[in-house]
Parts: C-alpha cells; sequence; structure tokens
C-alpha cells in the first residue's frame, strides 16, 4: 500500500494516523488511519469539509491536500 501523507491547508500539520495493520490494509485502501475531522450535516449524506484536529480550520472536500 502506498503511504497516505496529508497536510493541513492552514497550519501544515500531518494528518496522517496510525498505521492500518497490513492485514487490514486492504479492506480500507490505504497504508494509514487519517486525524482528519469529517464534517457532514443532515442534508448532505456524505461528509462536505474536513476539520483539522490541530487548528481547527475547515476545507471543502474537494481540496487537495499537498
Amino acid at each position: 500500500m502506498n503511504d497516505s501523507k496529508e497536510y493541513c491547508p492552514y497550519c501544515n500539520a500531518a494528518l496522517q494516523g496510525e498505521p492500518i495493520p497490513k492485514e487490514l490494509q486492504k479492506a480500507y485502501g490505504t497504508s494509514h488511519f487519517t486525524r482528519k475531522i469529517g464534517i457532514t450535516s443532515v442534508k448532505v449524506d456524505s461528509i462536505h469539509k474536513w476539520q483539522c484536529p490541530d487548528c481547527q480550520n475547515k476545507w471543502d472536500r474537494v481540496y487537495q491536500l499537498k
């Protein structure tokens, strides 16, 4: 699995979480959990924004992380 390094577009904090156990990586489709907080609403039945757990800033889901 590829490394899933991501960074907050505001404070540049690393958003890559703990490694996923090797035997579960295929099911998750990635090598690490994420630290990003997904924000949903009643109107939208999916994540529409992300939030950084460090600086608390939010950005649209379509924003491409570095």
